[in-house]
């Protein structure tokens, strides 16, 4: 059960929200790929008939300090795919996958892999709007 949730950045093709179940605390990037998926994204047998692919990819990374316990993986799961609801689904493959790591560390990587961006240089008046691409 999701206890309390928070989104820290909402980027065009980007949120990132703090979620807590029980004692486990969590950050969830959803972050929009914008590209066919490939079958290797999908964790499905490479013989899979490529034309069940969807047109776009998003994927959802949930990083926590310690291993994420086994009964809060549906609720994150379910609760990421709630807050994408609004795509379209039947033509977006929404994929969930769980980290272990230092959540401010794998938050840091994450932000300048995805999108060559420090979180810190963001400037304090972007932070007032509800879209941080202001």
């Amino acid at each position: 059960m999701i206890d309390f949730f928070e989104r820290k950045l909402r980027l065009q093709d980007l949120e990132v929200w703090d979620v807590q179940c029980g004692e486990g605390i969590y950050r969830m990037f959803i972050f929009d790929e914008n590209r066919l998926p490939e079958l290797a994204d999908l964790d499905i047998p490479s013989n899979a008939i490529a034309e069940d692919l969807r047109e776009n990819l998003i994927t959802v990374s949930v990083y926590s300090n310690t291993l994420v316990k086994d009964e809060h993986i549906e609720d994150l799961d379910q609760f990421a795919k709630q807050l994408t609801d609004h795509v379209a689904l039947a033509h977006c493959h929404v994929i969930t996958n769980f980290y272990t790591g230092a959540i401010d560390e794998m938050s840091k990587w994450f932000l300048k892999e995805k999108l060559n961006l420090n979180y810190e240089e963001i400037p304090l008046t972007q932070l007032w709007h509800l879209n941080q691409d202001n």
